[in-house]
């Protein structure tokens, strides 16, 4: 079969998969789930396709570029004629489309995929584009309390871009402040988006899946419309464990050079100042109370010293 032959045949075969993206502020915990998806015997899940962050302005850079040309022409050479067509916003929406039909197509070949599924952080700020996109697929929005999602994402950049971190951001309270503003956008869109579309899309807290990930990864498999007998179950969370995933550590056992760096909720208190906390609060304590991350919850209180 030639290439074009074999792209046709993948984009065809999607249509009969059940399409999905994943979401959440950075280092909430989506690439846990992803792994966790991924797993599944019948899931494909990957991570980072970058769709709307990246590849659409490029695109819409590229059209703008080219219409600018022809439109040119068309004022000047061609001024006493009709012109050539300019391309328009919903072809270019269209040419995504298909970009990441493309590579989702690539990644679910295998006849036993039943879902397909792409994960990057910033989808959460794109959901109404992909659903318009892919009206039938689902959505998976990943919260985890945004003190640990600040310390987190701290550690991972002082581990991967530590001259840019120390040039944007003066302290770390300036970044964790930054990070409490960045937190609540992703928050709000997605409920935002929930109250649009509710049946496409289900939210996963972090520390539940902590809590109890068997429990939390059945209702996300059932979420997608793929098997979750106690079997494919427990072998998902056995290979995507933190033990596994760090090569041996146990959780709580810090590894600063590890993108798994430690894995518990509340560690926050570990590493955030009092003045950076009360900060926090003050830009998304509205938030850290709805979803449940107060001091007043024993539930968070018994997870963070877990």
């Amino acid at each position: 079969m030639s290439d074009s032959g074999r792209l046709a045949a993948s984009l065809a075969a999607l249509r009969s998969k059940q399409l999905f993206f994943l979401c959440g502020a950075p280092k909430s915990g989506t690439t846990w789930m992803q792994l966790l998806l991924d797993s599944h015997p019948n899931v494909v899940c990957s991570g980072e396709g970058h769709f709307c962050d990246q590849l659409l302005p490029r695109l819409i850079d590229a059209f703008n570029h080219y219409n600018g040309i022809v439109d040119g022409k068309n004022k000047t050479i061609f001024s006493d004629l009709r012109g050539y067509p300019l391309f328009r916003t919903e072809h270019v929406l269209y040419l995504l489309a298909t970009a990441i039909a493309l590579t989702l197509g690539e990644q679910a070949a295998d006849a036993a995929t039943l879902a397909v599924g792409e994960k990057t952080p910033d989808n959460g700020h794109h959901l109404p584009v992909l659903a318009v996109l892919f009206p039938h697929a689902k959505f998976i929005h990943v919260i985890r309390d945004g003190r640990d999602c600040a310390v987190s994402c701290w550690f991972h950049n002082q581990r991967l871009t530590p001259d840019w971190l120390a040039q944007t951001f003066p302290t770390q309270d300036d970044f964790f402040t930054e990070y409490a503003r960045d937190w609540v956008k992703y928050l709000r869109a997605g409920q935002e988006f929930a109250a649009k579309e509710p049946h496409r899309y289900r939210e996963i807290r972090y520390e539940d899946v902590l809590a109890d990930t068997p429990r939390e990864a059945a209702r996300l498999f059932a979420f997608l419309g793929v098997p979750a007998t106690d079997d494919v179950v427990r072998a998902c969370c056995a290979g995507t464990s933190f033990e596994s995933l760090s090569r041996g550590r146990t959780r709580g056992e810090e590894d600063r050079g590890s993108f798994f760096r430690r894995g518990i909720a509340g560690d926050w208190r570990s590493h955030m100042s009092g003045a950076a906390a009360e900060g926090f609060e003050r830009i998304a304590g509205e938030w850290l109370s709805r979803y449940g991350y107060t001091d007043g919850d024993p539930g968070i209180r018994a997870r963070a010293s877990a």
